[in-house]
């Protein structure tokens, strides 16, 4: 099986590269090489590789930044996907997109999760896009998974436990203030890498919720971190409201894997867990780069 991967150089396209290539040729052009918001270079590109499967982790994920800058984000995670959905129609490839929490309101009362099939409804220029993807590659691939998964941490790009970090450390702040009413399921890009392995080896089609088991808030999420890693920083409750910010955030982030597990597919473990395994391998590694300003 040949997989073209675009988006390798991010959070989890990294970790789908280094997972997929065990087993499958993996094809990881840069965007300077395939550029998905060409419609030209996407067809040249699926015509001349003729893989099986095309996995989509490019997106413009800079969420504040998209209430602002419409042109790119509909060029990059709108009309991108439809290039590819269409080109994946016309080529007879598999289409996986990546998608996010913030298709969704985030007003369900929590601990409720979010479900598959329950109703979009975006509060942000980051969500409304991501659902508009979603849409096209619905409209325009016949053979497709969109995997929804929300509070990603990996080791090749910029999270919330970098932020944490940077600003315990770097700043030397005598102390955080981090939200306590937001609330959702730390996932490892790793995990979420296999898990995607997973999906891919079975002949299904849908949308899927790909998260940790478990949720907690983003206060307890920072203490977890901190305590495990042995920061001393004193971390502080404070609300969403306290730290506007120019685009909404869900409060409830919390999404169900009903499909996966319907299907005996799910190997997502709790968030404890993954985050434990995370910090194990990479806490060294974190704490050198945010004392040294690289987070």
């Amino acid at each position: 099986m040949k997989i073209l991967l675009l988006g390798s150089s991010g959070m989890l396209g990294s970790d789908c590269k280094e997972v997929l290539s065990k087993d499958y040729e993996v094809i990881a052009p840069s965007r300077k090489e395939l550029d998905i918001i060409s419609w030209d270079v996407v067809i040249e590109n699926l015509q001349r590789l003729a893989p099986d499967i095309i996995l989509n982790c490019v997106g413009f994920t800079d969420v504040d930044a998209c209430e602002t800058e419409a042109f790119a984000v509909r060029k990059i995670n709108v009309e991108g996907p439809r290039n590819l959905a269409q080109g994946a129609a016309r080529f007879n490839c598999r289409l996986i997109h990546l998608s996010s929490d913030y298709v969704f309101s985030g007003k369900k009362s929590v601990p409720q999760p979010y479900f598959e099939d329950d109703p979009v409804d975006p509060i942000s220029a980051y969500g409304r896009s991501k659902v508009e993807s979603e849409v096209a590659v619905k409209e325009n691939a016949p053979n497709y998974i969109i995997v929804r998964s929300a509070w990603l941490c990996g080791i090749n790009g910029n999270n919330f436990i970098d932020s944490i970090l940077a600003n315990a450390l770097k700043k030397k702040q005598k102390s955080l203030r981090v939200v306590d009413d937001q609330i959702g399921s730390p996932t490892w890009t790793y995990r979420l890498a296999l898990q995607i392995k997973e999906l891919l080896e079975k002949d299904i089609k849908g949308t899927f919720h790909a998260t940790s088991e478990g949720y907690c808030s983003r206060l307890e999420f920072a203490r977890y971190v901190f305590k495990k890693l042995k920061i001393k920083t004193p971390i502080e409750p404070c609300s969403m409201s306290d730290y506007p910010q120019p685009a909404q955030r869900p409060a409830n982030c919390i999404l169900e894997n009903r499909l996966m597990k319907k299907n005996g597919l799910n190997i997502m473990p709790d968030w404890k867990k993954d985050i434990d395994e995370y910090l194990d391998q990479f806490g060294k590694e974190l704490i050198k780069r945010a004392r040294a300003g690289k987070s």
